[in-house]
Parts: structure tokens; C-alpha cells; sequence
């Protein structure tokens, strides 16, 4: 399957991702066009993909430039692929094409927003992109209507990707190995929380370890529409696992995926910052630099 990006630059092309938002999270949620355009004709970003044979756009990007930490960054308020065209390599396209635009203008970070209970978008932002995390967000967006967010509090995690780096290329080129949960479980990195059956277990005490695993159900939409309240022991579970985890100076660096459909973030514990008069996750705070070999070289960008 081939395809193409497009940028869009009328409100004509940025009409056309209004049904692919409603697809998707359903009409709650929807950026009008007009916005859309004007974010995109002032430093922001929105492109469409198309695939050959399908006049229709398969999934569009959309960004805009933002401030954090005093410094400029890029963020990606949403990316969605309709279902068919889904695996493809669409998605990896179109980030792609938004990094480039932020290259283009200066700005080494693209940040955005995303559910920790996602397995799928985990895999996408950690392994296929290689982006971090080191903020953990309560009920960010408040409640939420749409398909995708309906029912339970819309926690989320604050997605770091830094697009000037090797890291960055060797993940969207497909070129770098990325352990799985059996590599890290041979090399006894320590469960903070770990699944017991499709139910949550306990959250164990954050302590000294380098690197430590946070689990997550392969699909929480599934066990969401047979049973709200296993969905929100499971948010509760990742939230009471995460927050400390991040104030103790993780950071998750990678998403791993095991045999059976288990999936866990790996953390693993950020330097201390240069000014100890920093706030940790703040701009003085440092990702994980490469180690020696195995899962303990993984790092963050």
C-alpha cells in the first residue's frame, strides 16, 4: 500500500478531517475547520494522508506552536488513521511529516497528550516514535463525552518527543531493536504493577531500582464496554503507580509487549538536574542517556 501527505492550506482540506474526527472520537470532541486554518496559518501544522485508490484522506495531523518550560515547542493536539488503513505505516508517515515542519522552523520537541491506559498508542509513541514521559496528568481534559474517553476520568500522560535526535531517526526508519517484556523479566526488572488476571494487582513501593515495569491491559476499550468499573480499578492502579513513580525521578522511557498481548511501561530513573533548584520533569532535568548494552542501555532521547 502506498500513500501521500498533504499539507492542508485552505479551509477546503481542513473540512475534509471533521469526518475522520468523527470517526473516531465521534462529535464531541471535534476542532472546527476555521480553527484548523488558522492554526495553520500561523505556525501550527495540518496535513492529510491519502492512500492510492481512495480519494477520500485515510488520516490527517494536527499542531500547533506552544511554549513549556520557557522554550518554544510543537504540540500535537491529534492524529488519527480511519480503521481500515490502520497498521500501515499512514500514522508513522504523518508524524513524520509534522516533525520535518518543526525542524523546518527550529523547534526540537513535539509534546502532546495521551491515555495511559492505551496499549496500541503506548506502542506507537514509545516504541515506533522512541518518545518519553515524565508527567502524569489527572482528569487533564475533564469529563469527556466521545466514544474513546466516555466513562472514566481523563487522566493522561505528557509525551515528550525530541525530533533532533539519532533516536528519533533510527525509530521511524524501523532500524532500532526494541527489547521485549521477556528480555526485561530475564534481566529481573522489578513489576511497580503488574496485572493478576485482567484485574489490576497490587501497586508495590517505589524504591531504588534503575529501571521497573508498569503494566497496562492490551484493551481497555474491550474490558471498558463489558465492565466500567474493572476500566476504572485499572486507571486508579496506573495513576496511584505513576504519579510517584514520576515524582521519584522516572521517567517512561519505553512501552514493551510480551507473549499473550502483556504490555508494560518501562521506567527508568532520571539523573538528577544540573541546578538542584529545578522542579524534576522541569527544563533542568536531563533523560536517561544510553548505558552498556542489553535493556539497561535503553534510553530516552
Amino acid at each position: 500500500m502506498t500513500y501521500r501527505i498533504e499539507v492542508a492550506r485552505d479551509i477546503g482540506a481542513c473540512a475534509l478531517t471533521v469526518p475522520i474526527q468523527e470517526e473516531v472520537w465521534s462529535g464531541d470532541v471535534t476542532v472546527p475547520p476555521q480553527l484548523l486554518l488558522a492554526v495553520a496559518h500561523n505556525g501550527g501544522f495540518v496535513a492529510l494522508g491519502y492512500v492510492d485508490g481512495d480519494p477520500l484522506p485515510a488520516g490527517f495531523v494536527f499542531g500547533f506552536l506552544g511554549i513549556y518550560d520557557y522554550h518554544f515547542r510543537h504540540h500535537s493536539h491529534m492524529l488519527a488513521v480511519r480503521a481500515a488503513h490502520r497498521h500501515t505505516g499512514l500514522a508513522v508517515a504523518l508524524k513524520e511529516a509534522q516533525r520535518d515542519h518543526c525542524l523546518d522552523q527550529g523547534i526540537d520537541t513535539i509534546a502532546w497528550t495521551m491515555d495511559p491506559l492505551e496499549a496500541r498508542n503506548a506502542r506507537f509513541n514509545f516504541a515506533k516514535l522512541g518518545a518519553f514521559a515524565r508527567t502524569y496528568e489527572r482528569d487533564f481534559y475533564g469529563p469527556m463525552p466521545d466514544k474513546l474517553n466516555a466513562g472514566l476520568p481523563s487522566d493522561r500522560l505528557y509525551v515528550e518527543w525530541r525530533i533532533a535526535t539519532d533516536r528519533a531517526d533510527k525509530r521511524l526508519r524501523g532500524a532500532d531493536h526494541v527489547a521485549s517484556l521477556e528480555d526485561a523479566e530475564r534481566e529481573e526488572v522489578r513489576w511497580l504493577l503488574r496485572a493478576d488476571g485482567d484485574r489490576p494487582g497490587a501497586c508495590e513501593a517505589i524504591g531504588d531500582d534503575s529501571h521497573v515495569l508498569v503494566g497496562i491491559p492490551a484493551d481497555i476499550q474491550a474490558i471498558k464496554a463489558r465492565d466500567v468499573a474493572l476500566a476504572r480499578a485499572w486507571r486508579e492502579a496506573v495513576r496511584e503507580t505513576l504519579e510517584p513513580a514520576f515524582a521519584a525521578g522516572y521517567a517512561a522511557v519505553e512501552f514493551l509487549r510480551g507473549a499473550g498481548d502483556r504490555g508494560a511501561y518501562l521506567l527508568v530513573k532520571q539523573p538528577l538536574p544540573v541546578d538542584p533548584s529545578e522542579r524534576p520533569g522541569g527544563a533542568g532535568a536531563e533523560p536517561p542517556r544510553q548505558g552498556a548494552g542489553g535493556l539497561m542501555g535503553t534510553e530516552s532521547p
